[in-house]
């Protein structure tokens, strides 16, 4: 019986397999966040000077306790051309340049005393009018944040003063302000020390501080504080003279 050959079976080469097309990669789109209004800078901020006096330059602008816009009204609302005279800033607080000032205007609404937003230029909420108030009491004010000095300011040996003061965080977490006086050239006197929460605080230097501590004169004034701050130099007006003794035959 002759053998019968067959031909060895191919082996089927393996096919390749097709690489799976990538689909398209789901890109997260990251939230939106809110982006904080700027404040205003020093140079837009509209500066006065105490007893400075200024108008309204909008209608109804609200006249407030404190600075900030949560802070009590304490007034109708401020016509336009309404005259005040300043007493200290600016400070910032809320993203907003705030001025304490009184009422000088003889029209409705009246008030003693508060705090009005300034705005910024070339469209500032109050301007200046280019005078002063005749009999003003305040004799220098001042408005930073962070380290200042100023001087000479002139303090009479035979008149009453007293500092007013209002700091603020930036942070709205911790700030400290200390203010130093000095008569001339003597070593600087600590006069007011105080530590600020996350709220405005306004504090006042009794005017029998001024005598206590030795400054009189030509006085300097040095402020260590990492606060937005102002104050105001004021002259008591209503201080109850010191009797001298008189002479007698």
């Amino acid at each position: 019986m002759a053998a019968c050959t067959f031909p060895p079976l191919r082996t089927p080469a393996p096919s390749a397999t097709p690489a799976p097309t990538p689909g398209p990669t789901a890109t997260a789109t990251p939230a939106p966040t809110s982006t904080p209004s700027p404040e205003p800078t020093v140079a837009a901020v509209p500066s006065f000077q105490a007893g400075d006096l200024v108008a309204t330059a909008i209608d109804g602008l609200r006249v407030r306790q404190r600075p900030g816009l949560s802070s009590l009204v304490v007034t109708g609302l401020l016509p336009l051309g309404a005259v005040l005279e300043a007493v200290m800033g600016p400070i910032t607080v809320g993203g907003m340049a705030w001025y304490l000032v009184a009422d000088a205007d003889a029209r409705e609404p009246q008030f003693e005393e508060g705090w009005i937003a300034a705005g910024a230029l070339p469209e500032p909420f109050v301007a200046a009018t280019g005078e002063r108030s005749e009999s003003t009491p305040f004799v220098a004010s001042f408005a930073q944040t962070g380290n200042a000095e100023y001087g000479p300011v002139s303090i009479a040996a035979d008149a009453e003063y007293t500092i007013r003061w209002v700091a603020a965080d930036p942070s709205q977490v911790r700030c400290d302000l200390a203010v130093l006086l000095a008569a001339g050239d003597a070593t600087p006197v600590p006069s007011i020390r105080a530590t600020i929460g996350n709220d405005v605080v306004p504090g006042t230097l009794q005017p029998t501080s001024f005598d206590a501590l030795g400054v009189r004169g030509e006085v300097f004034v040095t402020i260590t504080s990492d606060c937005a701050w102002a104050l105001v130099i004021e002259r008591v007006l209503d201080a109850t003279p010191v009797p001298t003794p008189s002479a007698t035959s």
